[in-house]
């Protein structure tokens, strides 16, 4: 796979935290920053797409809010257990 060598900085806390997160699920720092601008990105074209949605088809009410943080709180706990 062909890759992009970029230069980064971060937070002493944060590249600190990050590689710790990194070796424990035994991925290179580069590799665990990559998956996790990723799952940034996935994140939000989702935001984009709600937003859009909001604007064609009206506010999203209570109900359909907590269906949908419900959902993603259930993705995300599957996608957790599959990268531990």
């Amino acid at each position: 796979m062909a890759v992009k060598k970029i230069s980064v900085a971060l937070d002493p806390d944060v590249a600190e935290a990050a590689a710790k997160a990194a070796e424990a699920h035994g991925q290179s720092l580069s590799a665990w920053l990559n998956d996790a601008a990723r799952s940034r990105l996935v994140i939000e074209r989702g935001r984009r797409a709600v937003v859009e949605w909001q604007h064609e088809r009206g506010e999203l009410s209570a109900e359909e809010r907590a269906s949908a943080e419900a959902l993603m709180d259930e993705l995300l706990s599957a996608a957790r257990r599959r990268s531990a």
